[in-house]
């Protein structure tokens, strides 16, 4: 698999990427990133880059690039739409902790996910504090109001990071208007 990942991380190819133990469903999106334990795409929902998207390599269980794949992406490119546009110069994929500092500069909010275990758990927010085990979180509810209590996450126990998406970005744009 890493001789095929680094070719195709290498020509920002678009990718069908599958997590069994996690979702039945495939996620499609431009590979831009990767290291030993994190994987970085342009995540692409309804023929739009929705974000990026970082995910634990160790959940992967197949990444390929299928017909749909070739032809979509000929459609995308067509359009204007080009994987580039989410990332950071670099993204510095060498930990959760490193990779949650730098986006923190960049981007206003994110999204964390722990999808494995006895309770999934999808927290929105901002970083606090990101410390060598754990990142600290604050985390707002669906209706915009911040949560006082702050969520300790484990790096061990996380499974994907998503900024940039349209949903953080309608969220984004309340704040801002909102001052929050």
């Amino acid at each position: 698999m890493s001789h095929t990942l680094s070719t195709l991380l290498k020509s920002r190819r678009l990718v069908s990427i599958r997590r069994q133990d996690i979702d039945g469903y495939g996620i499609q999106g431009f590979l831009v990133g990767l290291s030993d334990n994190l994987l970085a795409l342009e995540y692409v929902y309804d023929f739009q880059i929705d974000g990026l998207m970082v995910l634990r390599r160790s959940d992967i269980t197949e990444v390929r690039r299928t017909a749909t794949d070739e032809f979509q992406e000929r459609l995308l490119k067509k359009e204007g739409i080009r994987p580039g546009s989410q990332t950071p110069v670099s993204l510095e994929l060498d930990d959760w902790g490193t990779l949650i500092r730098q986006l923190s500069e960049h981007c206003p909010l994110m999204i964390l996910e722990r999808e494995l275990g006895p309770s999934p758990e999808f927290a929105i927010g901002r970083p606090v504090r990101a410390t060598a085990a754990q990142v600290e979180f604050q985390s707002f509810s669906g209706t915009g109001k911040w949560w006082s209590k702050i969520e300790r996450l484990k790096y061990s126990q996380l499974t994907c990071l998503q900024v940039n998406t349209r949903y953080l970005g309608f969220y984004q744009r309340y704040f801002e208007r909102s001052g929050a």
